[in-house]
């Protein structure tokens, strides 16, 4: 049959797709699961130069002005040369920053542009969607991490004396740096919030946590404030792993990095569970 409805001659009915069994279940492509933690690192990886390379040069400007600079001015702290005693403090400022700021721009996009309704009529449930964002926020915190130690260890001549305590210590950062941003992310309903808590919370407890000083030589009252810090205790644990040793007891450091890490998780839990703060 002739006419612009009619079948192609020579078998081109052929190549049309068969249908679908209609028996058999749904399957796709890949879980939804792994669709959204894709999602979340191709969108900072797109942009990398700003959102991983940038944190590293920050922090090795820190290493080369602080840590070589005033080499010759400050003899180093505890029998440590000052520009390693400086790097654990460094990795997690820009591990807190870089997980912060990948977990606040993530729900308040999504927000925003209110593809999160996508996200939450999907058959995700709830704790797939907590756990995807934080392994976003995670991957781009150790890669993070990762090219800064790449180029400051060979550079500062940093070794690790204790690696299960460094070990334990840098994955629980990693997981505190992304619920911290998960959070943060749930309560801002715009910029201005983003950047308050990170200029008035996120910056200033990491500067007072012990990263260009020991707390040892700080008089009483301020020694105190800065075991009242609990970016305090992420930094020791961390220099603990390096150097074997720090202000307080590898048990007092670990046990609250990791109670900060079990809060933490245990607050987006919450939030997530009932998913009033996730919507537009």
């Amino acid at each position: 049959m002739n006419g612009r409805g009619a079948v192609p001659a020579g078998g081109g009915a052929a190549q049309l797709l068969a249908p679908l069994p209609s028996g058999g279940p749904y399957r796709a492509e890949r879980p939804a699961f792994v669709w959204l933690v894709e999602r979340e690192v191709l969108r900072f990886l797109k942009i990398w130069h700003f959102t991983i390379a940038g944190h590293v040069i920050s922090a090795l400007l820190f290493i080369v002005v602080f840590g070589f600079a005033l080499d010759g001015r400050i003899s180093g702290v505890q029998g440590i040369p000052y520009a390693q005693f400086i790097l654990p403090g460094l990795a997690v400022q820009a591990v807190l920053n870089v997980g912060y700021i990948n977990g606040t721009t993530s729900l308040f996009e999504a927000r925003h542009y209110r593809y999160v309704n996508d996200v939450l009529a999907s058959p995700l449930r709830w704790w797939e969607i907590n756990a995807a964002l934080v392994a976003g926020g995670i991957i781009r915190e150790a890669l993070t991490a990762a090219g800064l130690l790449a180029v400051a260890v060979p550079l500062t001549g940093i070794g690790a004396r204790r690696p299960a305590i460094l070990l334990i210590a840098a994955v629980t950062v990693l997981l505190i740096g992304s619920q911290l941003g998960v959070l943060a992310g749930s309560y801002a309903r715009s910029l201005d919030q983003v950047y308050a808590i990170e200029t008035l919370l996120v910056l200033p407890l990491g500067f007072l946590g012990g990263i260009f000083y020991s707390v040892s030589r700080l008089p009483g009252p301020w020694r105190l404030a800065s075991e009242l810090n609990p970016a305090f205790y992420i930094v020791q644990s961390l220099r603990i792993g390096f150097f074997g040793e720090g202000d307080i007891p590898s048990g007092l450091a670990l046990g609250v990095v990791c109670g900060l890490a079990t809060a933490l998780t245990g607050w987006s839990v919450l939030i997530f569970r009932s998913g009033s703060l996730l919507k537009p």
